[in-house]
């Protein structure tokens, strides 16, 4: 199991945990690249979790943005499952400071939802992209569609 942590002001954090793959024995792109994770988020008052599959190279193009967020401070980094139970938009401002939107659902696409926003910073979101480039060599993108 791998983690990637996003932690934000006053304790808040959204911890994603890459399991594994489920279908280990597949050499294809399409069932090759799908993660089991599960995800933990503590937002003021509310906590939550929910598990789910992500995709290898959501995870890689989520990975490519935030490295590029940390390195101009100033524009969007987004990740979003497609089966829709987890979305994650970082907003930068250009001065340090980011805003995260998070929003998790416990059952893909229908159900229960958590919207939160995460406050952090330049100094927080260092570790959340070298913890994604570990995840991503861990789970690399295998094949091509």
């Amino acid at each position: 199991m791998w983690e990637v942590t996003i932690r934000g002001e006053g304790g808040g954090f959204l911890n994603i945990a890459l399991i594994s793959r489920p279908h280990p024995e597949a050499s294809d792109y399409w069932d090759s690249n799908w993660i089991s994770a599960s995800v933990e988020v503590k937002a003021g008052g509310f906590r939550g979790s929910a598990s789910g599959h992500l995709r290898a190279e959501e995870l890689a193009e989520f990975h490519r943005q935030l490295a590029q967020l940390q390195e101009s401070l100033w524009g969007t980094a987004e990740f979003t499952t497609m089966e829709g139970w987890l979305s994650i938009r970082v907003e930068g401002d250009g001065l340090g400071h980011m805003t995260c939107r998070v929003v998790v659902r416990d059952e893909p696409s229908v159900g229960n939802t958590l919207d939160c926003t995460l406050r952090t910073d330049q100094t927080f979101t260092r570790s959340t992209v070298a913890e994604l480039a570990a995840a991503v060599q861990v789970f690399p993108v295998v094949g091509s569609p």
